[in-house]
């Protein structure tokens, strides 16, 4: 599948088959998140691979997102911003943050698209649940809970959305205000 496929096929998916993912699968999903952009070179992001059932259902629980425990593993991305603060001011440092994650997290859900699998990016309020439940260290944020697996078709499956009109979004040169 080539990346525009991978992009237009990508769906949000909350409920998916009782079939495991194979871990050569699983290592190419990383594979794909560490190899984003960064700003600065510096990934400060750190993942932790759940397969656990009940830990799982923990999960599902605390993120207030019903059935993704049905997902054969999920993905918890972190980040220590401390890791940002040698190179970047304060400020930068937490943008960059999330900026990294966000990157590493689209790799992955892309590379998931292209093997077939359906995902979800929750990105949680709960942090402090999260940590507490997975020992995650205080100086680490919770940036994203990404649920993988294979797509329960009569599941909850959302699509990328309407169709933009292209011609409203994009300037050329310089901003349109036609573009209203």
């Amino acid at each position: 599948m080539d990346v525009y496929d991978a992009i237009t096929k990508r769906k949000t998916v909350y409920s998916f088959l009782d079939k495991e993912v194979s871990e050569d699968i699983i290592l190419k999903l990383i594979d794909s998140a560490v190899r984003s952009p960064t700003a600065g070179g510096i990934r400060e992001y750190e993942f932790i691979i759940v397969t656990n059932a009940d830990v799982k259902s923990e999960i599902s629980k605390v993120s207030l997102t019903p059935h993704i425990d049905s997902a054969p593993l999920i993905v918890i991305i972190i980040c220590d911003k401390s890791k940002m603060d040698a190179v970047f001011d304060e400020e930068d440092s937490e943008t960059f943050c999330v900026e990294n994650a966000a990157l590493a997290i689209e790799n992955l859900l892309l590379m998931a698209s292209s093997y077939g699998l359906g995902s979800a990016w929750i990105a949680t309020l709960q942090q402090e649940e999260i940590k507490k439940l997975l020992a995650i260290p205080e100086k680490y944020k919770v940036r994203g809970i990404i649920p993988i697996g294979y797509i329960k078709e009569d599941g909850e499956v959302k699509t990328g959305g309407p169709k933009v009109d292209l011609s409203r979004i994009v300037h050329i040169e310089k901003f349109n205000s036609n573009a209203d």
